[in-house]
């Protein structure tokens, strides 16, 4: 008797070409996961300019249409995945999730980035995200989206597992591997 494939939904990170740069990395993990999971890899509406709101409702969707149980995210994507997290009225759409693995979220507020119309600075309530495994990676050496943008995600979500990937860079280079290892774990668990 077979298991039951596990779906991940993978969403890019933003820029003219995100989604083709971030094909290898969505390739990548579904060779690391292997037998058992399906990675799924939308192409995300308008990735050189998104807006916060349409890749929400695009990740919900996504979501739905795929009955994934996780969802890993990457830069831009990431950002906006931690804020459907953080705001109570679109949690709503990452009820189906297990967990969720962000990788190199730009922090969007004070101390981090500044962006007009979109905004982490305020807290969230842990009991909210109790029963979801909230993992973040940064790299050491990213030089997009700074290290210490990982002490900012850890005052917003102190529940979280944040990962400091020593010689990583922005694109997980050599290091999927790793991520695929936490994930088959969470889906054990």
């Amino acid at each position: 008797m077979t298991s039951p494939c596990i779906d991940v939904l993978f969403i890019q990170g933003a820029s003219a070409g995100a989604h083709d740069a971030d094909q290898g990395l969505a390739d990548a993990l579904g060779r690391a996961l292997g037998p058992g999971f399906r990675v799924h890899f939308p192409r995300m509406p308008d990735e050189d300019a998104p807006d916060n709101d349409v890749w929400k409702r695009a990740i919900s969707t996504a979501l739905g249409r795929t009955a994934s149980t996780f969802l890993v995210a990457h830069s831009a994507g990431a950002a906006i995945a931690a804020d459907m997290l953080a705001r109570r009225e679109t949690r709503a759409g990452l009820a189906s999730l297990r967990g969720v693995l962000l990788l190199a979220p730009p922090f969007v507020g004070e101390g981090g980035w500044q962006l007009d119309g979109f905004q982490l600075d305020w807290p969230v309530d842990p009991e909210a995200l109790a029963g979801l495994a909230l993992q973040l990676y940064f790299g050491s050496a990213d030089t997009t989206v700074p290290p210490a943008h990982a002490d900012l995600y850890g005052r917003l979500f102190p529940g979280a597992t944040i990962h400091r990937l020593p010689g990583c860079g922005h694109q997980f280079e050599g290091r999927i591997a790793r991520i695929a290892r936490d994930l088959r774990t969470l889906a054990q668990a």
